[in-house]
């Protein structure tokens, strides 16, 4: 190694410096790498930290680089109209460079120009690789296999609580027209920028967290740069809405893009007032099976229990006459039988009565025994068919007591102490918007009381498809 002997000052080191640089690196260099610090001053000068890692993220080079204002100017609208998204911290860029050495600030470069296309690239590139890695893990879709709720009444909300777009959504469920009640309770986040994944991955966690019985999970945010929505096109997010036991819905989308985390949720809409009307359908949806479930039940409910009637009453009038025939037939015999007992009994005494006169006490006792045994027969032949008679009818009147208590259990009251109502239109149940017209007076049947409403506006959802 050369050694010179001569004495320097710092000034005149950092010349040679400067010197050897400028001699050796005097030409412009394509330089990929990324940003970790970004700061805008006052001036419109964007100073920037780049770095290089290595495959564990370990930072492997560092150095400043500064677009001056007059650059900036050009380069930073430019870069976000071609990738639609604002140059950030985060991402990875090929710059255009020219290296400078400063006595005060030491080795920097100066940015002429940007290539936004390999920004989309690498982009593109860690899109892809989150989408694989989630396919691979066999969870991608996990959220989207859940069964949606008939009824979501219980909703986790993440958003900005100042947000627009969360502001649309309560309002759009508060205030829909069918007064349906929501619990709404707000997880708040950051829904852009570099915290956005901390942040909304927190909200997640701490739901899950929570131990309470969500029915739905609602990511949504206000309207925002088609930049922002790369912010979640991340893993952990991503991956964390998979492991969820509630579906999830998200509002952060634009007309033509889908992020990650669109792709993973059980239902992606472009905007926060999307969600809200979706989950008002649902209810909706699920109103009109139940009062169709409801009519159905009690039609069935009364042709089983005429159905009963008229089973009971067949076999009481073809079992009536049958017992009754019975019985006569075994008290003819009966009678028959005591008839001969006493003509016996009679001659059997005057034949005996002058040699035998002594025996007569016992003679009679023993007739009058024969007489209670025979009696006891008949008795036992009437005891032994009556219980069998007497428990057919009783099963009869036990399957006609619990289709009666089914019905009860369905009639129109106790549905309505439930929280169901009844609209009437001219006395007849309203199934269908398309039953009335504006001006229509309609009476609406509650658990307490009725309400006389007149329509002002009808929304077929037939009208709407179309």
């Amino acid at each position: 190694m050369e050694e010179h002997n001569d004495r320097y000052s710092l000034s005149q080191l950092q010349d040679l410096i400067k010197e050897a640089i400028e001699h050796n690196l005097s030409g412009f260099y394509w330089v990929s790498a990324e940003i970790s610090e970004l700061k805008l001053n006052y001036s419109g000068h964007c100073y920037i930290e780049l770095v290089e890692k290595t495959g564990n993220d370990d930072i492997k080079s560092r150095i400043r680089a500064i677009i001056w204002s007059q650059k900036a100017r050009m380069l930073l609208p430019y870069f976000e109209s071609s990738t639609g998204q604002e140059l950030s911290e985060g991402l990875k860029v090929l710059l255009r460079v020219k290296t400078v050495y400063h006595r005060v600030y030491g080795l920097s470069l100066n940015v002429y120009d940007i290539d936004p296309a390999y920004t989309l690239g690498e982009m593109a590139i860690l899109r892809k690789k989150i989408i694989s890695r989630l396919e691979t893990e066999g969870v991608i879709n996990l959220n989207r296999e859940l069964a949606f709720p008939l009824l979501p009444r219980n909703i986790a909300v993440i958003s900005s609580e100042l947000a627009a777009g969360y502001q649309d959504f309560y309002e759009t469920l508060l205030n829909n027209e069918y007064a349906y009640t929501y619990n709404i309770s707000l997880y708040k986040s950051v829904m852009q920028g570099r915290e956005t994944e901390k942040s909304v991955s927190g909200a997640i966690s701490r739901i899950f967290e929570s131990g309470k019985q969500y029915d739905l999970i609602v990511i949504v945010r206000g309207g925002g740069s088609q930049a922002d929505l790369s912010w979640f096109d991340n893993y952990n997010i991503a991956f964390l809405i998979t492991q969820m036991p509630v579906p999830v819905i998200t509002g952060i989308g634009h007309e033509k893009d889908l992020s990650v985390t669109d792709m993973v949720a059980h239902q992606a809409f472009k905007t926060p007032t999307a969600v809200a009307e979706f989950i008002i359908s649902q209810s909706l949806r699920t109103e009109e099976y139940l009062a169709v479930l409801q009519e159905s039940i009690i039609s069935k409910s009364q042709d089983m229990v005429q159905k009963g009637r008229s089973l009971i009453n067949r076999v009481s009038a073809d079992l009536s006459p049958l017992v009754r025939n019975s019985l006569k037939k075994k008290q003819a015999v009966l009678n028959k039988s005591a008839l001969r007992l006493s003509g016996s009994t009679r001659s059997f005494l005057a034949y005996k009565r002058s040699v035998l006169r002594s025996s007569q006490s016992n003679i009679i006792n023993r007739t009058l025994n024969y007489v209670k045994e025979k009696k006891e027969k008949k008795e036992n032949l009437s005891g032994r068919f009556k219980p069998g008679l007497r428990r057919y009818t009783e099963q009869k009147h036990a399957v006609l007591n619990s289709i009666s208590r089914s019905i009860d259990y369905l009639r129109p009251e106790r549905v309505l102490k439930r929280g169901y109502s009844i609209t009437l239109f001219n006395n007849k149940t309203v199934r269908s918007s398309k039953e009335v017209k504006p001006g229509s007076i309609v009476s609406t049947i509650l658990n307490e009381g009725k309400i006389i409403s007149k329509v002002f506006d009808l929304n077929n959802r037939e009208d709407e498809k179309g």
